[in-house]
């Protein structure tokens, strides 16, 4: 990882001598829309779009080569991004109104896509490190996401369709993923992991479901899926190389587990 490091630094340090001049293309439709942007150093980009009334935007670029493309589409949207190192990049696009999205990046080619189609919906991205990835989308009204990675090559995926759901994902380490899917209302799922090559993946359909998950070790594998509502789900996972698998269809089920040492499998299903 140092190795590769090294040669893509070089490479912008390169680069430099081609072109060292930062861009920015800043639209704004409406009434009392409000734009700031600052770029320092060098190639960086920047692109936004404001359609509608009273929106505000914060773009900040330290470095080189990062790039970000903002859209807001409605009232009252609320858009914050800051990024510091080498060719980090952010997609965000608001539609609707009173969203907030944030996005925080310090490091090497990290990568940011939130969206966000409804109201007072609100996501937040943080990213300490090198070539780490999130992406949530969020359909619907009072939905929020958040997510913050530290280290390396991190995965986060998170999707939330219907009104007033939670998703918060939390990794430390290396090479970890986790995904959380929900579709319905007031769900919320929450998982994080410290260590190397662990997956959480949730999924959720109904309401007021949860899913919390926490795995410290590395190469731990946790599956939860619930169909129904008032379903909980609680895993804890510490060693390495354990797998849980939970399902859950109905009504107001409960499990709590906890695997501590290697290697361990727990599967359970409950349904009525």
């Amino acid at each position: 990882m140092k190795n590769l490091i090294s040669c893509v630094l070089t490479l912008a340090t390169m680069g430099l001598t081609f072109a060292q001049s930062n861009s920015d293309t800043s639209t704004q439709n409406g009434n009392l829309n409000v734009a700031t942007v600052n770029q320092t150093g060098l190639m960086n980009e920047n692109s936004l779009l404001q359609d509608g009334n009273r929106n505000n935007a914060t773009i900040d670029q330290v470095g080189s080569g990062n790039s970000n493309e903002v859209v807001s589409d409605g009232n009252r949207n609320n858009v914050d991004v800051d990024q510091s190192g080498i060719w980090n990049s952010n997609v965000t696009e608001q539609l609707g109104n009173r969203n907030s999205a944030q996005t925080w990046q310090l490091g090497l080619l990290n990568s940011v896509e939130q969206m966000q189609d409804g109201n007072r919906n609100e996501v937040t991205a943080v990213q300490v490190g090198a070539f780490n990835s999130i992406w949530q989308n969020q359909v619907g009204n009072d939905n929020v996401a958040m997510a913050g990675q530290l280290g390396d090559s991190n995965l986060i995926q998170q999707y939330q369709e219907g009104d007033e759901n939670t998703a918060v994902a939390g990794q430390a380490g290396d090479n970890n993923y986790i995904g959380q899917g929900q579709w319905g209302d007031g769900n919320s799922a929450a998982h994080g992991q410290v260590g190397d090559g662990n997956i959480a993946l949730s999924l959720q359909g109904g309401t007021d479901n949860s899913t919390v998950g926490l795995q410290i070790g590395d190469g731990n594998s946790l599956y939860q899926t619930q169909i129904g509502t008032s379903n909980s789900a609680i895993n804890v996972q510490m060693g390495d190389d354990n797998l849980a698998t939970i399902t859950q269809s109905g009504g107001s089920h409960s499990h709590v587990g906890m695997q501590t040492g290697n290697n361990n499998t727990l599967t359970v299903n409950q349904s009525n």
